[in-house]
């Protein structure tokens, strides 16, 4: 039985959910620092934490 199409992945930091498709067009663009920067402005986290967060999307993507 074929499996319905699944919604976006989402990223789930927090209350904030970001989508994570957005982040790995980011990091296909070489543009991990607005990657953690766009993380940070929805979230509220500090620096460590969104790089952590935009890192385990990278690590994913391998």
């Amino acid at each position: 039985m074929p499996r319905a199409s699944a919604p976006p992945p989402i990223v789930r930091i927090g209350d904030e959910r970001i989508d994570e498709e957005e982040i790995r067009e980011l990091l296909r663009q070489d543009r991990k620092i607005e990657a953690i920067k766009r993380v940070r402005d929805r979230t509220g986290l500090g620096l460590a934490e969104a790089k952590d967060a935009v890192e385990a999307v990278e690590h994913k993507m391998r």
